[in-house]
């Protein structure tokens, strides 16, 4: 069984080799890419990339963790956290939320699923296919709003969507 640093290296190798994801090479080179014994998912800081060994262990299929690994580098990729630093500061988790769904949608329509695929649980929604960081956050944040005020003029009926899926936690960290 490999150990997590060196499955992470060589899954970001097969990324780098691969048609589709070879385009990203110059971004998975950039900065560390690091595992970490801490406890939480993947994150970036916008150069730098860590990874959970504690959940890495837990994905066990390849494609899902280049998944991954493609998650955190298109947060890079696209400047996230450089472009978007007043939405993360205004509400980081919103923010967080809205960044991953960009992210994973770009991930969703890549042709070759053996080679990159979501992980489980990872946030995506088609209703943002080609919508950017901002788009999504403002969408978001009036979907809350607007649900915070049904629940102040007492209806209390929510959206009928099933949930606050901007409110989870993302699978894939913080940024």
């Amino acid at each position: 069984m490999l150990d997590q640093e060196t499955r992470l290296k060589r899954n970001h190798i097969m990324l780098m080799k691969h048609q589709e994801t070879s385009w990203y090479s110059g971004i998975m080179m950039m900065g560390k890419s690091e595992v970490s014994d801490a406890e939480f998912t993947a994150y970036t800081d916008g150069v730098n990339k860590k990874y959970s060994r504690p959940f890495m262990s837990k994905i066990k299929d390849d494609a899902k963790l280049r998944g991954l690994i493609m998650h955190e580098n298109l947060h890079v990729a696209l400047k996230h956290i450089q472009r978007c630093g007043d939405l993360f500061k205004e509400n980081p988790k919103l923010a967080n939320v809205s960044a991953d769904f960009v992210v994973n949608d770009i991930i969703e329509n890549l042709q070759d699923k053996a080679n990159c695929i979501l992980p489980d649980g990872a946030l995506y929604n088609p209703m943002f296919r080609n919508w950017s960081v901002r788009e999504v956050y403002m969408y978001l944040k009036k979907e809350q709003d607007k649900r915070k005020k049904d629940k102040q003029d007492g209806g209390g009926k929510g959206n009928g969507d099933g949930g606050d899926k901007q409110d989870s936690d993302s699978p894939n960290g913080e940024k």
